[in-house]
This record gives C-alpha cells, sequence and structure tokens, in this order.
C-alpha cells in the first residue's frame, strides 16, 4: 500500500472535484428541474410540449453519449468551455430531467381541494406553484430525490471519459501508473460508497424532520 503515499496530493484533488461537481451538478439540476416541472404543468400547450421534449430526449439518450457529444461539439461551432465547466453542465441538464419527473410525481400528491382555496385566496398560477404546490412536492418527494442525487453522485464519474479529473479519473491513471489496479480502483469504490451513505444519512434525516413538520 506505500506505493499510494506519493499519489494522496493527487486523490485528494480528485475527490475535491468530485464534490464540486456533486455540489454543482446538483443545484444547477434541482433549479432547472424545478422550473421544467412548472412548465410540463403550465396551461400553455407550447410550454408543456417544451418541457415534455426535453425530458424525452435527456433521459432517453445515455449520459457518456450526451457529455462526449458537448465537450467536443461545442468546439465545432466556436464556442469553447473548461473540461470541469462543460461536465457540470451536461450533469446538469442530465439530471435535471430526472429531477422534473421526480417533482411531477409529487405535485401529484397536492390534493384539488388545496388548489380551489389557493385560487379562492386570489392566488396566481405561479403564486400557487410556488407557495402551496413545490414546498408540498419537494417534502414528499425527499426520498426519491435522494434517489435522484445518489444517482448522480455516481454519474460523476462518467466526466473522467472527457478528461475530468475526478475521483474515477484519477484512480486509472494512478491504477495504470503503479499497474494496480485492484487495489486502486477498489478503494476509489469504497470512496464513492463512504460518500453515498453519508448523503444517504443525511436524506434520512432530512425526510423525518419534515415527515414530523407535516
Amino acid at each position: 500500500m506505500s506505493f499510494l503515499l506519493p499519489h494522496l496530493a493527487e486523490f485528494g484533488q480528485g475527490i475535491l472535484l468530485t464534490i464540486a461537481l456533486i455540489v454543482l451538478g446538483w443545484a444547477g439540476a434541482l433549479v432547472l428541474g424545478t422550473v421544467l416541472a412548472g412548465l410540463r404543468v403550465c396551461p400553455l400547450r407550447t410550454a408543456r410540449l417544451v418541457a415534455t421534449g426535453y425530458v424525452l430526449v435527456f433521459r432517453n439518450v445515455p449520459l457518456p453519449v450526451q457529455m462526449v457529444l458537448f465537450v467536443f461539439g461545442l468546439p465545432l461551432v466556436g464556442i469553447q468551455l473548461p473540461l470541469f465547466a462543460s461536465a457540470a453542465v451536461v450533469l446538469i441538464v442530465y439530471t435535471a430531467a430526472f429531477v422534473c419527473e421526480t417533482l411531477r410525481a409529487g405535485m401529484n400528491t397536492v390534493t384539488v381541494g388545496e388548489l380551489e382555496a389557493s385560487r379562492a385566496l386570489g392566488f396566481s398560477g405561479a403564486g400557487t406553484l410556488v407557495t402551496v404546490v413545490f414546498p408540498q412536492a419537494f417534502a414528499a418527494m425527499v426520498m426519491p430525490m435522494g434517489n435522484v442525487l445518489i444517482t448522480m453522485i455516481k454519474n460523476t464519474s462518467v466526466s473522467a471519459i472527457v478528461g475530468v479529473a475526478e475521483l474515477t479519473f484519477t484512480a486509472d491513471q494512478v491504477a495504470i501508473a503503479e499497474v494496480q489496479p485492484f487495489i486502486v480502483l477498489g478503494g476509489a469504490a469504497v470512496a464513492y460508497v463512504v460518500i453515498g451513505l453519508l448523503v444517504r444519512r443525511f436524506i434520512t434525516t432530512f425526510e423525518r424532520k419534515v415527515s414530523f413538520a407535516r
């Protein structure tokens, strides 16, 4: 195991990049996914079609394909982004489609009576979404949303295929350099499990608090 000591700084940098991808990817996916969910129930047919088309495309095109097309396709039209930024954007637009559908399922838990009451109180359609529908949808979907987050954590490893030096990319490089694929990649697998378990613990605790508040 001593062969890993010279690479500790590399692994630290890889873990930090992975965490940065998780934070940026999830924050962006939550915002975009919420907007898409709102468009999915919008009275305007055009808005619903746009959101439906977005979800249909990004849920069904594999993430590695999206990653490669975005990273190597944008320069062809004169747009050049850093690899890390490109990977973060792809994670956001891909995960947002799943956030949208999960949130839309939660919106179905809001009763018709509550919607009618909000309209009787003078709330607009957007006001009803923001103050009545979305808070209840998020509260009802804490665990499913957590599952989407954990899936996104694993999906950060896909950015390795375009050269982002996150945990998987770093582990692969060290494994090749030291000719120790089982130990190095096994250690990376343990790191992902630890991150996933910590996130799961937080989600479970948060769900209990939300359930108690409801």
